[in-house]
């Protein structure tokens, strides 16, 4: 059992905490493509580790994905007009595009190199697999992208959905992971379950986390088969089934 304290450890993940810097070390999904169904359409509003962020697809349908509020006076950018390849701020007008470059200040004199100076938050982009993935972390540190074989399938051969929790990542995560409670809570969706509720367990290590088999005894011809869930976890909050 975790201690309270433990528990704030494992679970919170916000820019400041050990949790959140780890995250924030790997390409996370951040929303689906078809939230950003056109070239310079309303951005969105994405929280994600407890931050806010803003996502908008520029006018040659690149996505760009940027801190909320606005470098000027911090005004929330989900409000902004997407327009000619940058978010342009209702407050006062300063624009910023996809690379997080300052590049209108309209309330500036035209000699003024400050835009110049700025640069807003922005982070790195990957579509792929009817998802749009981001890296949070520093530069120097990007990791490999996952290119799971599902990002690059004919789309025809995949669905991708989005489903809000109310837990967190931790929580979500384990419930995938567990083998056990599916005997019980999905015990009405599975059919062809045998009746052995305490499956034996083998795990093994992998580079990217780790796999295990659920093995259960089947209701007949238990000589010669085997019912096995075989699970996949991959750091640092996938899991395959």
């Amino acid at each position: 059992m975790l201690s309270r304290e433990e528990n704030l450890l494992l679970c919170q993940t916000g820019p400041d905490t050990p949790m959140g810097k780890l995250m924030r070390r790997y390409w996370l999904p951040a929303l689906l493509s078809d939230e950003l169904p056109e070239p310079d359409g309303e951005p969105l509003q994405v929280r994600l580790l407890g931050e806010n962020f803003v996502a908008f697809r520029d006018s040659s349908g690149r996505v760009g994905f940027l801190n909320e509020n606005c470098p000027h006076r911090g005004a929330s950018l989900a409000y902004a007009r997407n327009e000619e390849c940058g978010l342009r701020c209702i407050y006062h007008g300063w624009k910023v595009d996809a690379d997080g470059r300052v590049v209108d200040m309209p309330t500036e004199p035209p000699t003024s190199t400050f835009r110049d100076r700025l640069r807003h938050p922005a982070y790195l982009v990957r579509e792929a697999g009817d998802v749009i993935w981001v890296y949070l972390g520093p530069r120097e540190f990007e990791p490999p992208f996952p290119a799971w074989e599902w990002t690059h399938a004919p789309r025809e051969q995949r669905g991708v959905t989005k489903v809000f929790q109310e837990c967190n990542y931790a929580q979500g995560l384990e419930g995938t992971i567990d083998s056990a409670h599916s005997d019980y809570l999905h015990s009405s969706d599975i059919r062809g379950r045998p009746k052995d509720h305490s499956p034996r367990l083998e795990a093994v290590d992998t580079p990217f986390g780790f796999k295990y088999a659920a093995i259960r005894t089947p209701d007949a011809e238990a000589d010669l088969y085997k019912y096995v869930r075989i699970t996949l976890f991959v750091a640092p909050c996938f899991a395959f089934i």
